[in-house]
């Protein structure tokens, strides 16, 4: 985002679509246990949107060169794709190494503001909505228009530079910007998660899947837990009181680190430890 110039040749040589338009965005990400910094890939060919971890592309690097054996959590659980121009987003999610997907159509009321700014001569302009249960502020260029921008925001007259909630758990930043030729192929772990084809769920259905694991996020350990090679965090567990004692602190991790980006569509966690 440095240079507007080198933004603006990136649309324009490539208005036809023949390449994969990539606008890399920083996401900080609030819980109560931490601040967190994901680099996060926006891209738009001629087809389809797809927004997902950057970090990906180089550790499907990594899995190849190892034969498959090397593999990876997403961290940023914000993975998903549409057709270009829609708002029906495809969102996917991994969990204990299955994958899932769940279709949603997403609409943005925008309302667009007078107020401008400018940084590394872009003039931006201002425009706000509320979404998943969140007042959100974007700024946006009219100068790059791309109707899209990070997760499932859309709907602007530009591509969006900036985004954040009005308490700020969720703040994007685009920081950079390239051309690829072609269509990259991310079908390794957007579209599939290392070979693994995502099961199509609802919404409930999911939530009864994440709720499952958190009432009793031990339970697929419970072969090693017999046999006496259940290592958790590094520690051997060999009594029914420390896998107790692990088991309430997963609780506690994932109630307290969990801050959805869609507070409307929150899992009902309750605390249990």
């Amino acid at each position: 985002m440095k240079n507007r110039i080198t933004v603006l040749i990136l649309f324009l040589s490539g208005i036809l679509f023949s390449q994969t338009h990539r606008f890399i965005y920083e996401l900080e990400m609030k819980t109560e246990y931490k601040v967190n910094k994901i680099n996060m890939a926006l891209d738009i060919d001629k087809e389809n949107v797809k927004f997902y971890d950057y970090d990906l592309i180089e550790l499907d690097s990594v899995r190849i060169a190892t034969n498959g054996e090397y593999m990876t959590d997403i961290e940023s659980d914000q993975l998903l794709m549409r057709k270009l121009g829609t708002n029906k987003n495809l969102e996917f999610h991994e969990l204990n190494f299955d994958y899932f997907v769940i279709e949603s159509e997403d609409v943005m009321n925008w309302k667009i503001e007078k107020e401008t700014k400018t940084i590394a001569d872009n003039l931006l302009q201002k425009a706000t909505t509320t979404y998943g249960g969140r007042k959100w502020t974007a700024w946006f260029s009219k100068s790059i228009p791309f109707q899209e921008g990070p997760y499932k925001f859309r709907g602007l007259p530009g591509l969006i530079f900036e985004l954040s909630d009005d308490k700020n758990d969720f703040i994007y930043k685009l920081v950079k910007s390239k051309e690829l030729p072609g269509t990259f192929n991310t079908s390794n772990y957007l579209e599939n998660h290392y070979g693994q084809k995502p099961l199509a769920v609802s919404r409930k259905q999911f939530h009864k899947i994440k709720l499952d694991y958190y009432e009793n996020p031990t339970a697929m350990y419970s072969q090693m837990f017999k046999e006496g090679n259940l290592y958790i965090g590094g520690e051997l567990v060999t009594t029914q009181e420390q896998l107790d004692s692990k088991k309430k602190f997963i609780q506690n991790y994932l109630y307290k680190s969990y801050n959805p980006i869609e507070i409307d569509k929150a899992i009902p966690y309750k605390v249990n430890y």
